[in-house]
C-alpha cells in the first residue's frame, strides 16, 4: 500500500507557491542590496550606451529605409540591383542623417556666434535706453532716479575683468584642466557616436537574420500562445513608435519651412537658422515649440529688439494654427493617444529623463494605452460562456525554423 503524501511535500510541490517564494526571495535580496544593484545598472548602462544609441539610430533609419526601398526601382528585374537595393538605401539613409547634422552645424553655430557678438556690442546701448526709460517712468521717485544716475557701468572695464579672469585661470591651471576635460568629453562623445553608427550599420544589414534568430529563440522558450502575445505587444509598440517618429518629423519639417518662409516674407533676421531651430525643437512634444520660440526671439532680439515682438506674435499665431490643424492629423492619429495622456506622459518622462524622457514617454504611453484598449474591447465583446478563441499562430511557426534566411 502506497504511503500518503506528506502535506508539506504537497505544499512545496506546487509550482505557483515555489515561484512566489523565489520571487519574494529575489525582492528581499533586491531591497537589501539596492545600492549595489543601482551601481551595477548604471555601470552596464554606461558601458552599453554606444550599442543602445546604435540600436536607436538603426530603428530610426529603418523607417527611412523602408520608404526608400519602395522608391528605389521597386520592380526591377536586375538581379544585382535587387540584391543591392537595401545596401543602397542604407547608404542613402546615412547620407540624409549626415546632411541633417551638417545643416544644423552650418546654420546654428555660426548664427549663435554672430548673435552673441552683436549682443555684446549692442548691450551698452540697450542698457542706456532701458536706464533712460526707467528714469522717465519714475520721475516722481527721487531715490530711484538718484540711484540710476549714480549707476554707471564701464563696459570696457567689465570686459577687461573677464579677460583677466580667463588669463588667471590659465595660469592657475583651472581653466586648462577644464579645457582638457571638455576636450576629452567631446572626443569620447565623437568616438561613441562613431561606434554607434557602425553598430547601426551591422544591425540594418543583418536585420533579416536577427529577426529569424529572434523568432527561433522565442518559439523555443515560450509556447505558441505566449509567442503570439509577445509578437502582438512588439507589433503594437513598433506601430506606436514609428508613427510617433514619422509624425513628429513631418510636423517639425513643416513647422520649420513655414517659420522660414514667414520670416523671409516679413524680412526678419536669422530666418534660416530660426527655421531649423524651430523644426528641430518641435520634435519634443508640447514644450518643444516654446523652446524654439524663446531661442528664435532671443536671436531676433540681438539684431532688432522691436522686431522680436513681431516675431513672437508671428510664431504664436503659426504654432496655434499648426497645433490645431496639423499636429492632430500628423501625430494624434498615428499615435492614437488622447491629449490628456500626452501631457501626463511628457510631464512624467521629463521628470525622469529630461528631454529624452519626454520623447520616449509618449510612444511608450501610447503602446500601453493601445494594449489596454484592445484588452478591454476583447473582454467586452466576448461573453463569459463563449468557448475560448483559437489563438492565431505566430508570425514564424516552429515548422518554419528550417527556412534559414540569407545571411543568417
Amino acid at each position: 500500500m502506497q504511503e500518503p503524501e506528506h502535506p508539506l511535500m504537497k505544499w512545496f510541490g506546487e509550482r505557483r507557491i515555489v515561484r512566489l517564494m523565489l520571487l519574494a526571495a529575489l525582492l528581499a535580496l533586491g531591497v537589501i542590496h539596492v545600492e549595489l544593484i543601482i551601481n551595477t545598472v548604471l555601470l552596464l548602462w554606461r558601458v552599453a550606451s554606444p550599442l543602445i544609441l546604435g540600436a536607436v539610430i538603426a530603428y530610426i533609419l529603418e523607417i527611412i529605409i523602408k520608404r526608400l526601398e519602395k522608391a528605389v526601382v521597386p520592380h526591377t528585374k536586375n538581379r544585382w540591383l535587387d540584391r543591392s537595393r537595401r545596401s543602397i538605401c542604407i547608404l542613402l539613409a546615412f547620407v540624409l542623417l549626415v546632411s541633417f547634422l551638417v545643416l544644423m552645424i552650418y546654420t546654428v553655430i555660426p548664427g549663435l556666434a554672430d548673435a552673441f557678438t552683436l549682443l555684446s556690442q549692442e548691450l551698452p546701448n540697450y542698457f542706456a535706453d532701458a536706464k533712460e526709460w526707467v528714469m522717465n517712468a519714475f520721475r516722481e521717485m527721487p531715490q530711484v532716479t538718484a540711484y540710476l544716475t549714480d549707476l554707471n557701468l564701464e563696459w570696457d572695464s567689465i570686459q577687461e575683468r573677464i579677460v583677466n579672469w580667463a588669463l588667471n585661470g590659465v595660469i592657475d591651471g583651472q581653466l586648462l584642466t577644464s579645457t582638457v576635460t571638455m576636450i576629452g568629453a567631446v572626443t569620447g562623445g565623437i568616438a561613441n557616436f562613431f561606434i554607434s553608427c557602425i553598430f547601426a550599420v551591422f544591425l540594418l544589414a543583418g536585420k533579416q537574420a536577427l529577426t529569424w534568430h529572434f523568432h527561433r529563440v522565442l518559439n523555443a522558450v515560450v509556447s505558441d500562445r505566449n509567442s503570439a502575445r509577445v509578437q502582438n505587444v512588439l507589433t503594437t509598440a513598433n506601430r506606436c513608435f514609428s508613427g510617433f517618429i514619422v509624425g513628429q518629423s513631418v510636423n517639425g519639417l513643416i513647422l520649420g519651412i513655414l517659420t522660414w518662409l514667414g520670416m523671409r516674407i516679413f524680412k526678419m533676421p536669422y530666418a534660416l537658422m530660426v527655421g531649423v531651430l524651430s523644426g528641430t525643437t518641435s520634435l519634443v512634444p508640447i514644450i518643444g515649440g516654446y523652446i524654439g520660440a524663446v531661442l528664435g526671439a532671443f536671436l531676433v532680439f540681438t539684431a532688432s529688439p522691436s522686431m522680436a515682438v513681431w516675431f513672437l506674435l508671428f510664431i504664436v499665431v503659426l504654432q496655434t494654427v499648426q497645433g490645431n490643424l496639423l499636429y492632430p492629423r500628423l501625430v494624434g492619429n498615428s499615435v492614437g493617444l488622447p491629449s490628456l495622456w500626452v501631457l501626463a506622459a511628457v510631464s512624467v518622462g521629463g521628470g525622469l529623463g529630461g528631454i529624452g524622457g519626454m520623447m520616449v514617454a509618449v510612444p511608450i504611453t501610447a503602446t500601453l494605452y493601445a494594449l489596454l484598449r484592445d484588452w478591454v474591447n476583447k473582454k467586452e465583446n466576448s461573453p463569459a460562456e463563449a468557448p475560448p478563441v483559437k489563438q492565431t499562430p505566430p508570425a514564424v511557426s516552429r515548422n518554419q525554423r528550417k527556412e534559414k534566411p540569407r545571411g543568417a
